[in-house]
């Protein structure tokens, strides 16, 4: 069984992975985003 401080640092090593996670698909967010804003300008003006 761990002890009380192992499960405290696996779980603030979790916690910090789940972050560093989300600031991943934030950004993974954005960029498609933008993508998807530029097609779409793109095919506008295209189209006029």
């Amino acid at each position: 069984m761990l002890s009380i401080s192992n499960k405290s640092k696996e779980m603030r090593d979790l916690v910090q992975k789940e972050k560093k996670l989300h600031k991943e698909i934030k950004e993974d967010f954005k960029k498609i985003s933008q993508k998807i804003n530029d097609d779409f300008e793109k095919v506008k003006e295209s189209k006029s």
